[in-house]
Parts: structure tokens; sequence; C-alpha cells
């Protein structure tokens, strides 16, 4: 029937019970279209695709519940002097129709009888009230909890991560902070001893493997910087008389018994006797006297029960290639040796 029009500018099909638009790109004339009260529920972009000279399209009371951006071409969504009628439909005023919502705002002058011939149909929240009302920045962008959930606990797990290498890098500096804090002396304090009674400051219980460290480090740090005099069995217990009378000897004329643990030295038959001592001492109430150096890290087939009880119950110090975590250590050692 339309196709003999070539030159057709208006076109008018009111309530005819229509359900779809014809293409009318052949119709390039048109400046005018109004499909009012029909059942036009989708339109497609390239059913106007050329018609460059529209500038009114009336799609009153259809059955249009969404209205995208393929719904026209872009060229009429720019087009300033368009004019878009798509009031008394049927909108579901959801997420889908968020680029129309965001448009309409933007472009009020351009729309037919909006705001109030542009009523909600669904969903229930919004029905028969105004498109107006549908705000897409809060229905549309609504966080998901379990997105929440995820970054919540992605952050404290990265947070955990993140204190754990701290802690690890820094456990040093750390236990250093809390031991000057826990051990912060009152003005006034000085050392008392008896060096009379004792011919050494400190017996030092070890296996001759670890030699090096108690040469380099130990005697190095308590006998040349701090004056103290140490016994040991490799140089100070003169050879030919009873080894374990002369063990017992040296650490009853000793004030301190120190025992540098290690593998090499719980290895040890001879170390393992000087622990048993060390053990009798604790249990005589000489606790005191006693501490201990853990040189490293003590394999689990040699914690025995002894060894838990002196970890327990006397003071004790782990060696460290930290700087930090060594003052700490020849702190601790000779707060120690000061004890009378």
């Amino acid at each position: 029937m339309l196709v003999p029009l070539r030159k057709l500018s208006s076109l008018t099909i009111v309530n005819g019970g229509i359900n779809q638009i014809t293409v009318l790109n052949d119709f390039t004339n048109l400046t005018y279209i109004d499909y009012s009260f029909n059942r036009i529920k989708e339109i497609q972009g390239d059913v106007v695709q050329n018609l460059t000279k529209l500038n009114q399209f009336v799609l009153q009371s259809n059955g249009l519940n969404n209205i995208n951006q393929t719904f026209l071409p872009d060229f009429l969504w720019k087009k300033k002097n368009f004019l878009l009628d798509v009031s008394s439909n049927p909108f579901d005023c959801g997420c889908q129709l968020e680029w129309f919502r965001v448009w309409v705002e933007n472009n009020k002058d351009r729309v037919t009888g909006y705001p109030n011939n542009y009523i909600c149909d669904s969903p229930s929240e919004l029905k028969g009230k105004s498109l107006s009302n549908f705000d897409p920045a809060l229905e549309c962008h609504k966080i998901n909890p379990y997105i929440i959930l995820t970054s919540i606990s992605c952050g404290l797990l990265s947070i955990l991560i993140f204190t754990t290498i701290l802690l690890r890098k820094f456990r040093w500096d750390i236990k250093y902070y809390f031991y000057i804090c826990k051990n912060r002396k009152p003005m006034g304090y000085r050392r008392f001893t008896d060096d009379e009674e004792f011919l050494y400051d400190a017996f030092i219980a070890y296996n001759t493997n670890d030699r090096k460290w108690i040469m380099s480090e130990l005697v190095r740090m308590l006998e040349r910087n701090h004056k103290y005099k140490l016994c040991l069995h490799e140089r100070d217990i003169i050879p030919g008389g009873v080894y374990v009378d002369d063990i017992l000897e040296s650490i009853d004329t000793s004030r301190k018994l120190i025992l540098v643990l290690s593998n090499n030295f719980m290895d040890d038959q001879w170390c393992k006797y000087e622990t048993a001592l060390a053990s009798h001492t604790l249990a005589d109430g000489d606790g005191h006297k006693l501490f201990l150096i853990l040189l490293e890290n003590i394999r689990s087939e040699h914690i025995n029960r002894s060894l838990k009880v002196l970890l327990k119950s006397i003071s004790h110090v782990e060696w460290t290639e930290n700087k930090t975590g060594q003052r700490m250590f020849w702190q601790t050692l000779k707060q120690f040796m000061d004890k009378s």
C-alpha cells in the first residue's frame, strides 16, 4: 500500500492493531511518524536507518517495556531537533532501562510528555511511579555482597601476609624493642658480685664442634670485651684427672653455668651429662645460676623431657646473624652475667 508513496513526508497509523513496524528506509522524505495506540513491543534502529529528515517519532501507548541504544540509529539520538514520544508505555524500570533513563535525564526537552506520562509498570516496588523515580546509580550499581566479602577477605589476607613478612624481617628489632622496655634498669644500677668465692664467672658447656663460635664470639665478647673469666673444658681443665670429677669441680667453682645448645651438643654424651647436671642444679633451687644459648634450631628428636624443663624454667636466648638480634643477645647475656 505504501510502496508508491515515495515522497511521503508524514505517516500516521493510529490504533491499527499493528505489532511491528515495517521497514521504512525507502521513504527518505519522512519527517513525522506516528504509531500511537498499537501493540508494538519492540523496534530496531534499522527500521528508520535512512530517515535522515525525521524530526518526530511518536510511539505513545504501545507495549514497549524497554528502550535501549539500538532502538534508534545513532544520528537520531544525537539530532538536536528530534522529538521522541514513547509515553504511556508499560516500562520495566530495571537495569535494562538504564541507558534510556540516563539519556532522558540529559535530553528532557527532546522527550514529549516526560516525566508525567512515563510510568513504571514493573518491578513491583516502582509500579505506578514515574520513570524519574528510577535511579540507576542506586539500583544498578549495588556492590554484590559476595564481592564485598571477597574484597574484605583478600584485604585481610594481604594485611596478614604483609604483617607476617614485616614481623619476619624485623623480628629482631621488635624483640629488641620489647627487651629494652621490659629490662629497663632503674637509676643507680650496678653489678654486685663476690668474685672471691669463685674461680670463674661462668662454666661454658659446649660441644667441641662448636669451638669456632665459642672462641670467635663468646670468648671475644665476654672475656676480652667485658673481662669475665670463663671456664672452657678444652682450655682450663688439666688432663690427667678423673674427667667427671674435674667437670663437677669446675662447675662448683663457677658462678654461672652456661649451656651452648646445638644439635652437635645434643648428640654428645658428655654434653648430655652436663645437661643432667644443669637439671640437678635447677632441682636444687639454683636455677638463677643457669643460662641456655641456642646456637641453632634443635631437631625434634633431641628435645627430651629434661631439655623441655630447662627451656621452660630458666633464661635462654637464641643466636642469630641479624645485627639487631645480636645486640639483644649480648645485652641479655650480659644482664645474666651481671646478676650475683
